[in-house]
């Protein structure tokens, strides 16, 4: 929940309206059973905040796993080891980014990094951007 917490207090920090966040719900721990409730999702209830529920952690997969974390972004920053599925993440990618392009930045776990997603996303000035969380 602290990832989630997180992601909220950065979309509040930044108001552009370009701005976009992909959070992806999976099941990770024992009490992850299935499609996230209305509570839980409102913990990130920014309109430009889209949530999905992937029970398979297909995304992860599509990814290459945690062991695929090496190429997915040249510039990480990762405080624990995660075994076989990517989860509590965001990767920011520039818009229009085309499936298999790095991510300018990846954090994990979120809200150990916080900071850096926060400067990592431009301002009303610059281009917009798309987090996956």
């Amino acid at each position: 929940m602290r990832g989630a917490s997180a992601i909220a207090d950065v979309l509040k920090a930044n108001p552009d309206p370009r701005l976009r966040v992909y959070v992806i719900w999976e099941p990770v721990l024992e009490t992850d059973w299935g499609t996230p409730s209305p509570t839980l999702t409102a913990n990130v209830a920014d309109p430009r905040a889209q949530h999905f529920w992937d029970p398979g952690r297909t995304l992860s997969a599509a990814y290459g796993g945690a062991a695929n974390l090496d190429r997915l972004s040249p510039n990480r920053k990762i405080a624990f080891r995660m075994k076989d599925v990517i989860w509590d993440a965001a990767l920011v990618y520039p818009p229009n980014t085309k499936w298999g392009t790095p991510a300018q930045l990846l954090i994990a776990p979120v809200f150990k990094f916080r900071d850096d997603l926060a400067l990592a996303l431009p301002s009303r000035d610059r281009k917009g951007a798309d987090i996956a969380h």
